[in-house]
């Protein structure tokens, strides 16, 4: 069986599973049997520049990562926090019912990631590459930087590959970040979240199995840039039907750094057909 439906019967497996012992009773099971192919599978990945798709085949190495990423997303819900009172409850989440979902600790989430190769992203200032914003203090001031106040869930790295960010509470000013929006927009590239009312990763509306061909968004770290989105087109003031794009480029930057929207829009009508928009490469100095 290839890699990424055997990660695919992971998920399910969790998804479906009653108690509180999903590590010891799914999760580790799972890995003693199909860590070694799985990771194999990965490994095209974790170097910037090292895998490149050059003709279509189901369960490649984006299809086995997205598939692991969903089964990342279902350990890491419990952790978040319930949407705020009066929220519309996501479709999706209707279709999933996470609520039943089991909880894993913090500990089995990194021992089980840690197996496939994957290594927490430590202590590091606010940096919309390593950092989901959960929720928003707003500073008083509105030039005040992002201060990361709590983590809420730990961040993976694969290699120089992202492969997940941690989510974290922040205080910051409103020229930064403006509470209720950097923290409750519509999230992207991300499969499920407990405190989010939409999320958008490919997969919404397509069938039980063609829903698992969505590729994996691929953010890279290297000593002299972060590398966003790298499978996507180049960014363009034109959407994909030619129209010009209403987001500003400052606009279209941040929405693909944060993947979501962070703070008002310089055209308020243009907030529902904001989405990521293209790759995107930005200088870093080494660490």
């Amino acid at each position: 069986m290839i890699p990424a439906l055997r990660v695919r019967r992971l998920f399910h497996a969790v998804e479906n599973h009653q108690g509180v012992d999903v590590s010891p009773a799914v999760v580790e099971p799972s890995l003693n049997e199909h860590t070694d192919a799985v990771r194999e599978a990965l490994a095209p990945l974790a170097a910037f520049g090292g895998w490149k798709r050059t003709e279509y085949e189901f369960g490649d190495p984006l299809q086995t990562a997205y598939a692991l990423s969903r089964v990342s997303d279902a350990l890491i819900y419990k952790f978040q926090p319930l949407l705020p009172p009066g929220s519309e409850i996501p479709w999706a989440h209707d279709i999933h019912q996470p609520e039943c979902w089991p909880q894993i600790t913090r500990d089995q989430y990194l021992a089980a990631f840690a197996r496939l190769g994957m290594a927490p992203i430590g202590d590091v200032a606010f940096e919309p590459f390593f950092h989901e914003v959960v929720h928003v203090e707003q500073d008083e001031h509105p030039e005040a930087p992002v201060e990361i106040t709590g983590t809420v869930w730990p961040g993976l790295m694969f290699g120089e590959m992202l492969f997940s960010r941690a989510g974290v509470t922040v205080r910051a000013g409103a020229r930064h970040l403006v509470a209720g929006i950097a923290d409750r927009s519509p999230l992207h590239d991300v499969f499920m979240r407990r405190y989010r009312e939409e999320t958008f990763d490919g997969s919404l509306a397509w069938g039980s199995n063609s829903q698992w061909e969505t590729d994996f968004r691929r953010d890279y770290l290297t000593d002299t840039a972060f590398h966003f989105a790298i499978d996507a087109d180049p960014d363009s003031d034109r959407d994909s039907l030619g129209k010009p794009r209403r987001l500003t480029p400052a606009e279209r930057s941040d929405l693909v750094r944060h993947r979501c929207v962070t703070r008002p829009l310089q055209d308020p009508d243009a907030w529902r057909s904001a989405y990521p928009g293209g790759r995107l490469t930005l200088s870093r100095r080494p660490s």
